[in-house]
Order: C-alpha cells, then structure tokens, then sequence
C-alpha cells in the first residue's frame, strides 16, 4: 500500500507473525511467501530469488530489517553466491524497505518513478506505513536505500548460465511497476500489479483504471499459457488467471460511467455500483468500497477516462 491512499484502515497483515518460506519452481528459480500463503486469499508480500552459476537476483526486500534478514537466510539456505542484483516492483514500503540490509555490492534495481519517489518522499512514506502497519513493527529502523540501476523499459540481467529480464508494461498500481521473467523457467514476478489469485481484486490506490486493462493486458499477452506468476501477495497463479481482475476492472468502469451519466454522486454511485458477486474477497469493504469506485468515479468525471 501507499501513501497515496488516506481512507483509515486496519493493517492487512501483522510484520510481526509473518514467517517466510521458498519454493523451488524450476532449477535455481524460487519463490518466496509467507507460510499462510494457501490459507488465505491476501497475505504479507511475496519475494523471490534466481540462482545463476556466478550470482543470484532477489525480488523485493521487504518490510522491515527482519523480514529482510529472513529473506536473505532463505538465499543462503540454498547458495552462498553474492547477491549481485536486487529488483524493487514499485516503491511500496513492504517491497522495497529492506533494501538497506543487503550488502554493498548488490545492485538496486527498480523503475525511475520508483527512485524518485523513495528519493523525494521517504520520510513521508515510511511515518505513512508506521501509522498503517503499526509502531513497533521494524519499520522505525529502516534506512533509505534507492536504486543504482533505473529500468524505464527492459533490461536484461546476466547471473552466468542464465537470463533475467527486468521489464516495465506500463502503469498497473504505481507508476513505477516492473516484473522480472525468468525465461528458461517462465516464471513472471509481478508485485503488486496483481495482489492475488481470485478471488483478490486490483487496489487502485493511484486510480487510472484503464491503464491498468491496458497493462494488464499486455502482461496476459506476453506470457505464455504454462507461465507462473508469483502475485504480490498471493499463491502462484497462471496467466488465465489475469482474467479475473481485467473483468472485474472491465465492469467497474462501465458501471461507474454509467452512475456518472446518471448525475450520480460518489455516495450514490457506491450503492449503484456493489458488484456483490465479488464480495469473496476478505477486503472487499476496502479495496472496492473505499478504494477502487472512488477512484474509477473521479478519474472518469475528470475526464481522464479515455474513449
């Protein structure tokens, strides 16, 4: 989550309670979660690591200090190889907080929105996520770490004997959103462009609903049908998984634009548009509610709708 949403809510999950654990997808190529991961349908942030014969590149940092140093002891479980790279999916505390745990020579990977942000909004940021996740969580002890290496586009990352693409598809949850494929494993991490399998849906903390069909489009159509996809805080999904989210984002923007051309208000644009067949998901009342119409609602009464 971001400093971008102001609506109060209670803390997803508890930094202190999450235990990480990997899994070997392929070959040298694992996933990191929390142990609860198949319990429930949102859980703490997923991470992940790729070993090459020189070097290996680790997906996200994390939170805090802790669950950093838990991460990087699931890495040394399986290799001693440095960490030569570090790729941040966007600049969210939970991803990219951790940062300054991992050594020196490791290189920092994210997006140029990712860096800026971290660079200019830092101490906003993280008084922002002590007072969403709760004091005495770790995140007090953070220190800002930004990346070395800034991804507009793609990049791809040589460990020796394998290669990792660094890729940005455009606008998803921040402006700053990036994947790492792994193309010999077809292994695609995706942060927080899709929290989780379904029946999880989309937060559109930053609004811009359909840059993120669009996004999430090009994603769906870049993988092939066999991919995995590790969600930002979910259990592996496949890319016939994306579906759910583009169709629910898909109906939230008809429904809205329709209450908008009925001169509805937010208020009453919250009770036209329920979509109370996707109340499954344990954070509905805030993700749909308090989150995504109200942002659908005044990005398309602004005019930024699109055709």
């Amino acid at each position: 989550m971001t400093q971008q949403s102001d609506q109060e809510v209670s803390p997803p999950w508890d930094a202190a309670r999450v235990n990480l654990t990997s899994k070997e997808l392929a070959s040298g190529v694992f996933a990191v979660m929390p142990d609860d991961v198949l319990a429930k349908d949102h859980v703490a942030t997923t991470a992940g690591f790729v070993v090459g014969e020189r070097s290996v590149l680790v997906i996200e940092s994390m939170l805090n200090g802790d669950l950093a140093s838990q991460l990087i002891g699931l890495v040394r479980q399986v290799t001693t190889k440095p960490i030569r790279f570090l790729v941040n999916t966007s600049y969210h505390g939970d991803h990219a907080y951790g940062n300054f745990l991992f050594p020196d020579t490791t290189v920092v990977i994210q997006h140029p929105a990712t860096k800026r942000y971290m660079d200019e909004n830092f101490e906003d940021d993280r008084r922002f996520m002590i007072g969403l996740m709760g004091e005495g969580k770790g995140i007090e002890r953070v220190q800002a770490r930004t990346a070395d290496i800034a991804v507009a586009d793609m990049v791809s990352v040589d460990l020796g004997g394998r290669t990792v693409e660094v890729r940005h598809f455009g606008f998803a949850q921040t402006p700053g959103d990036l994947v790492v494929w792994t193309p010999d494993a077809k292994v695609l991490w995706v942060g927080n462009m899709i929290q989780a399998p379904s029946p999880a849906l989309p937060w559109l903390l930053e609004g811009r609903h359909k840059e993120t069909i669009a996004t999430l489009t090009r994603v769906r159509d870049f993988l092939p049908d066999d991919a995995t996809i590790i969600p930002g805080h979910g259990r592996p999904m496949r890319p016939a998984d994306i579906e759910f989210p583009l169709r629910y984002l898909r109906e939230l923007d008809s429904a809205v634009r329709k209450a908008i051309e009925e001169g509805r208000s937010v208020e009453a644009t919250l009770e036209a548009v329920a979509m109370h067949d996707y109340g499954e998901y344990s954070l509905f009342d805030w993700a749909h509610n308090m989150v995504n119409v109200p942002a659908a609602y005044h990005h398309l009464r602004d005019g930024n709708g699109g055709a």
